[in-house]
Formats: C-alpha cells, sequence, structure tokens
C-alpha cells in the first residue's frame, strides 16, 4: 500500500481548520533532540504519531526534512491525503508549532577518535571503543557511536606488566629512534590535554636513514594504533595524492599517522614533487590549517587533530619549515630477529599497551591538563628571551612532557621505581636537547647564507597558496587580501609581504628581499617605480611580481 493506492475510505483523524482530511495520524512534537557531532550540530524532533485506535508510535525526523518525510515508510498506518497538495506541509507545521513547548535533550555523535567532553564524563573515543572513566557511573549513555574506519584491536591474554614490559623492550631496540617515537605518538594521544592547556603539538618528527635501516618496519610497529589485525604499515606514501594524505591525516584524530617513501631512487621529478609534498604538509600540520574545499555551498577549512611521522633517506627542510619539524637519524638498525619475532607472534601488543595507556589517561586527564599548563607557564617565564627557535623550544617541551607521562603511567603501574623514572628521563631530555640543537643548527644555517634566494620562498608560497588573494580588482579588500592576479603578475602589498616573510623568520629582510627580486628581474617596473598602482583597489600600490619567474 501506498500514497498513490489509498483504501476507497480511509479512516481519516487529522484534519486542517477547515475540515479538510490531512491524515490517518495525528502527529505532535514530544521533544527536541540537538545532535551533537565533532564538527557540527543538528537538531531533530522526536514525534509522537497516535491513531484512530488509540495505538501510537514514536520516531526521530530532523528538522530540516520535515516536509520531505514520507511518513508511510516510517509505518504502514500512516496515510496522508493525496488530494490535499499541502499535507506534508500542514504536518510539518504542526510539528514545528510544538516544538517550542517541549523538553530538549542534547545526543552525542562520536564521528572521530579522542577525547570529548560530555557533562561531567571524559570519554575516550579509541576508533571502535569508547573508553570512560573507572568512576563514572554505569548509566545509559546519552551518545552514539559513529562509524569510524579504525578499530582498536587488543590481545586480552595480554595483561598490563606484560604490555609495558614489552612495549619497553620495543623502545630500547633502537635507542636513536624509540624513545623519540615513543614520546610523539603519546603526545598525539594526550594531544586535547595539551590542547586545553594552551599548547597544541603540531611538529613532524622525520626518520631518516639510508636503506636498509628497516625504517619501515619499526616505525609503524612501534606508532600504529589502530587496524593492527589488518596487518601493520605506513597510512600512505609521499607519492599520493596530497588530499588523499591530508584526508588520511584528518582521519587519525589524536593518534599519529606514519607517511613513507621519501627516497633518491625516484626521478629528479619525482623526487622534487615528493619534497614539496613533504613540505606543504609539514608547513600545513605546524599551522594546523587543512587544505580549503566546498562542501555542499560552504567553503569549509579542516584543522589536524592527530601526529604525523615522515620516514625518508635524506633530510629535507627549507628555512620556513626546518622549525616545524625534528629530524632524526637511524644509524644502526634494529634486531631485525626480534621485530619479527614482534611482529609475527605479538601483533596486537602494541595496540593493547596504547589501551591499557588510554585508560589510564582518562581517569587522570584533569590531573595531566593542569600539570600541563604549570610547566607550560614555567617554559614562557623562563624564556622570555629564547635562543632556540620558538617552535623547536615547543617541540623539545611537549616531547618531555610526553615522555614525563609515559613514565609516570609506568611507574603508577608498579613496572619501575620513582628512581629508575627519573634515570630514564634524564637520559631522554638530554637525548632530546641534542636532537633539538642539531635542529637549530640545520635552521641558522639555512637562513646566514650569504644571499637567501627570496624569490624561490615566494614561489614555494605562491604555490602552496599561502597568499590570499582577491578575484579582481574589485573584489580586492585591503583587510583581507595580500594581493591579487594582473596582468599576468602576482601583485603584493608590501605590508602583507613583510609580514608573510617575518612569519617564517624575524632575520629577513624585506628591503633584502626586494633588492633581489629587482636582481632577478622579478619585479614589473613603471616609470622606475618599484610598485604599481592598480585601478579599482582605492590607489594602492604592489610589488608585481612577474608569474613566469614562479612557475
Amino acid at each position: 500500500m501506498n500514497q498513490t493506492m489509498q483504501p476507497r475510505h480511509p479512516e481519516w483523524v487529522f484534519f486542517n481548520e477547515s475540515g479538510v482530511p490531512v491524515s490517518t495520524f495525528i502527529p505532535s512534537a514530544v521533544g527536541v533532540v540537538r545532535v551533537v557531532g565533532s564538527t557540527d550540530e543538528r537538531e531533530a524532533v522526536r514525534v509522537r504519531l497516535r491513531f484512530k485506535n488509540g495505538s501510537d508510535t514514536e520516531t526521530t525526523v530532523p528538522l530540516s526534512d520535515l516536509n520531505r518525510v514520507d511518513w508511510f515508510k516510517i509505518d504502514h498506518r500512516c496515510l496522508t491525503n493525496s488530494e490535499y497538495r499541502r499535507a506534508r506541509g500542514y504536518i510539518a507545521d504542526t510539528i514545528r508549532a510544538g516544538v517550542s513547548n517541549v523538553p530538549v535533550e542534547r545526543r552525542y555523535v562520536l564521528d572521530r577518535t579522542g577525547i570529548y567532553h560530555i557533562g561531567d564524563s571524559i570519554i575516550f573515543v579509541a576508533g571502535n571503543r569508547v573508553i570512560t572513566q573507572s568512576s563514572a557511573p554505569r548509566t545509559d549513555p546519552d551518545f552514539e557511536l559513529g562509524q569510524l574506519p579504525l578499530r582498536l584491536d587488543i590481545d586480552e591474554n595480554i595483561d598490563i606488566s606484560t604490555a609495558i614490559d614489552r612495549m619497553m623492550r620495543l623502545i630500547s631496540l633502537s635507542p636513536e629512534i624509540g624513545p623519540v617515537l615513543a614520546a610523539h605518538t603519546i603526545s598525539g594521544i594526550i594531544r586535547a590535554a595539551f590542547k586545553e592547556a594552551g599548547m597544541t603539538p603540531c611538529a613532524v618528527l622525520v626518520i631518516v636513514g639510508k636503506s636498509g635501516m628497516l625504517k619501515s618496519h619499526y616505525v609503524p610497529h612501534l606508532v600504529q594504533l589502530y587496524n593492527r589485525a589488518d596487518g601493520i604499515g605506513p597510512v600512505t606514501r609521499f607519492n599520493s595524492t596530497k588530499r588523499f594524505i591530508e584526508d588520511t591525516l584528518y582521519e587519525h584524530s589524536e593518534c599519529t599517522a606514519v607517511l613513507d617513501d621519501l627516497h633518491t631512487a625516484e626521478s629528479r621529478g619525482i623526487k622534487r614533487q615528493n619534497e614539496d609534498t613533504a613540505e606543504e604538509i609539514i608547513r600545513r600540520i605546524a599551522d594546523d590549517t587543512g587544505r580549503g574545499r566546498m562542501d555542499g555551498k560552504a567553503q569549509v577549512q579542516r584543522s589536524f587533530r592527530g601526529n604525523a611521522v615522515f620516514i625518508g633517506e635524506y633530510t629535507i627542510g627549507k628555512a620556513s619549515t626546518i622549525p616545524r619539524a625534528l629530524v632524526v637519524n637511524i644509524t644502526e638498525p634494529p634486531n631485525g630477529a626480534v621485530l619479527d619475532e614482534y611482529q609475527r607472534n605479538r601483533p596486537l601488543l602494541v595496540s593493547t599497551f596504547y589501551y591499557y595507556f588510554i585508560r589510564w589517561y582518562v581517569d587522570h586527564f584533569n590531573e595531566i591538563r593542569d600539570s600541563i599548563d604549570a610547566k607550560l607557564t614555567q617554559l614562557r617565564r623562563a624564556t622570555a628571551s629564547p635562543t632556540t627557535h620558538g617552535r623547536l623550544r615547543d617541540t623539545q617541551f611537549y616531547l618531555e612532557i610526553s615522555y614525563m607521562v609515559l613514565l609516570e603511567f609506568c611507574k603508577e603501574s608498579r613496572f619501575c621505581s620513582e628512581e629508575d623514572a627519573k634515570d630514564t628521563y634524564q637520559s631522554f631530555s638530554t637525548q632530546l636537547r641534542t636532537l633539538v640543537q642539531a635542529q637549530e643548527t640545520r635552521f641558522k644555517e639555512s637562513i646566514e647564507v650569504k644571499t637567501i634566494d627570496y624569490l624561490d620562498l615566494i614561489r614555494d608560497l605562491y604555490k602552496q597558496g599561502a597568499f590570499h588573494l582577491a578575484k579582481d580588482a574589485e573584489n580586492f579588500k585591503p583587510e583581507k587580501h595580500d594581493g591579487l592576479i594582473y596582468y599576468d603578475c602576482l601583485c603584493l602589498r608590501g605590508k602583507r609581504l613583510e609580514k608573510k616573510l617575518l612569519s617564517f623568520t624575524p632575520s629577513l629582510s624585506f628591503v633584502d628581499c626586494i633588492s633581489y627580486l629587482l636582481s632577478k628581474g622579478a619585479l614589473k617596473l613603471v616609470e622606475s617605480k618599484n610598485t604599481v598602482q592598480i585601478n579599482g583597489t582605492g590607489g594602492k600600490r604592489f610589488y608585481a611580481i612577474k608569474l613566469s619567474k614562479l612557475r
């Protein structure tokens, strides 16, 4: 039975003001449900449908869909008068009229992994598992788990003591990169605590070593949190599209993703393309800004919510990206036989360890956040005149704190003593300071060359979409745009260009930049002036950089 095959005499029970029959059921709103996701909030209405015999049924309908509901699909007793064109609209209006008089409830849809605050409760969504505080009351939850592509696979035969013991052995298989990888992975898991304390871990860890160092086996084995039963390996490679890489990183919320295959065996063109991809991803992660895209009619821009590890055979980084990454070299491979034993016989050991850690983290979330807050305040006071680049200083801070949290978990689980934890932490802190100092040296060497290639820097920024450009002169707004494309030139306002350059390092000179562009014939000159005036912009002047020099 459907709307075109109504019985000869339907039992109408709902009529409009003029007595025209509307439907075989009486609709009424009984509640409003606010469905809260990680990026948006939607409203739905709970509707009671009452029939002539006194029975009723309830359903929940998005408020935005009220005019389009097929009531017959909800209950085959629900018929609307096909001869009354406004039947569905009248039903929708009736329900809307009652919305203001019904109770409102909030329903959370857990559509990403990581920490959620729901009322006074703290929970962690670990793929297919919802980990709550051990002290949380056992009541019906006011949330539902979304369809996530990630699972936390664990081995229930591994107890917490065994998990910690084997994990620490796995970390020690590579003293060069194991501790730093563990700290970086932990920082991804406890990212919400850092963020609430006032800082977001956003550096990329770059593991560098020649072929044969077992990087592609060891790194994912130590880092991968989800879907380990399906196999262990990097989530993607640098020869993937930038959009696919960003989508993959976005999916890995409050955990760590591994990107592999930055090596020297490719052709020069592919090698340069992979390097450009790596540089752009480093910058986007560090700035917590994803690529803008259209979602329906709206322009949306995603933010990254997790960590990343790059694996390569050589060091990358320009002046603008070196402080946004930390390079860790591996010169001795881990014991391949032991690693193989872990991979074949205990593939779920690491995810089981992280499961125990997350349970402890959720129980101690407030303490961890407050401790980070206090230590962050001390850091800011102690480094009023820092000698290390601010981003590298922050990287050192969050890695030290994360390793400290890891050791606190081991200590409270009675795996190690207070003294052992202190000794292990001091050793890690010394190793980390050496790594940060080496990265600081790379950064200084990159900016202390005799001539900075300002044209190459601007070319990279332009290709990566770092400049906010107006569509044309009429749409140019000085408070919003850096410039525009005009007559085959990238036309930039001087102050906006200077600000963009200084955001990478205060040592860059805007005067030197203009001189360099002039020496390369990159600026379009009008009447011997370095800037051009563009009609339609209110008399504003721009530095016009030839697009032919930016290709």
